[in-house]
């Protein structure tokens, strides 16, 4: 049986300091199926761009288009792809164009945050599990660890099992899960991928919109190392734009009720 094509999707902007430790945990996956990282530099203005452009063992393609710097080849004997978009747009906008860009030659994606890390069975288990029933699976969530980097403290993050009606109470289901291409391309015509207005609470909305369609499956297991910093979207970003991302989320919800009935 042929294995799934899987594309590691890994948004960055001015993360520097772990975009490489991320792209490491990417391409050291034990997985034996086709993998490929896809890294989407959104208008960094540090050294992340050269820290990713630096890692190229070999180069195959480089060429820009529609004001996209694209640069692909290998790193560790994985197929590792970067992109640079020439202004900030968010982690919705940046996970938009890595989509649009590999959605005709990858069956699911597994998306990775730039200060995140894989566990190296991540990309495998959660493969497995979608396998078991890829017409009805949307996506696979799992347990992880968050590091705080300010206290140095570590501490599991037990998610429990999906339950539609827990995902409309609160997101239960982690930004880091494995998508089904399945579940994207039947949300895409009605409402797209991640809502690129949104710069919180964009990966808990893609999961209310595929929730409606498919079912999301848990993994209670850790197989993410999260890191807290002071970087983080809860720490820089205003309380009342969360508040106002998840009003976003409802209302869409709502709508979309509505419209059905």
């Amino acid at each position: 049986m042929t294995l799934p094509r899987v594309t590691i999707l890994i948004p960055v902007h001015n993360d520097e300091k772990y975009i490489r430790k991320a792209i490491d945990s990417a391409v050291g996956q034990k997985y034996n199926g086709l993998l490929q990282v896809f890294v989407v530099d959104d208008g960094s203005t540090d050294d992340s761009w050269k820290i990713v452009n630096d890692l190229f063992e070999s180069v195959t393609k480089e060429n820009t288009v529609a004001d996209l710097q694209l640069k692909s080849g290998k790193y560790k004997d994985v197929q590792l792809t970067v992109v640079k978009r020439p202004l900030a747009g968010g982690p919705s906008a940046a996970r938009n164009t890595g989509i649009k860009l590999t959605i005709n030659h990858t069956d699911i994606y597994a998306m990775l945050d730039s200060d995140d890390e894989f566990y190296p069975n991540k990309v495998k288990k959660c493969v497995n599990l979608m396998s078991t029933n890829p017409q009805v699976i949307g996506a696979v969530y799992a347990d992880y660890d968050t590091h705080d980097t300010n206290t140095g403290k570590t501490i599991r993050e037990f998610k429990e099992p999906f339950s539609r009606r827990r995902l409309v109470e609160e997101c239960i289901v982690h930004s880091g899960s494995v998508v089904n291409k399945t579940a994207l391309e039947a949300v895409v015509e009605e409402t797209g991928y991640y809502d690129e207005l949104m710069r919180t609470c964009e990966d808990y909305d893609l999961w209310m919109r595929i929730s409606e369609k498919f079912i999301i499956a848990h993994i209670p297991e850790s197989l993410t190392f999260v890191r807290i910093t002071n970087e983080s979207s809860t720490a820089t970003v205003d309380q009342e734009i969360w508040k106002q991302n998840w009003l976003r989320v409802m209302e869409k919800l709502h709508q979309r009720n509505h419209e059905i009935q």
